[in-house]
């Protein structure tokens, strides 16, 4: 059977965890960035009248 306890006790942290959490944040709020403006995008797009496609004419 596992002994949890005598596991546990060769955990070892990462060094870098830190820089990598401080990374991590940075990044989310970019992609919340970006989701807002692609959002924002699409409304605008949506908003804009449509012109009715006009039949071409052959010659």
């Amino acid at each position: 059977m596992i002994d949890f306890k005598q596991e546990l006790s060769k955990y070892q942290p990462i060094l870098e965890l830190e820089k990598i959490e401080d990374s991590i944040h940075t990044s989310e709020v970019q992609d919340i960035l970006d989701i807002l403006q692609h959002l924002s995008k699409k409304q605008n797009y949506q908003s804009q009248p449509t012109v009715p496609n006009q039949p071409t004419q052959n010659r």
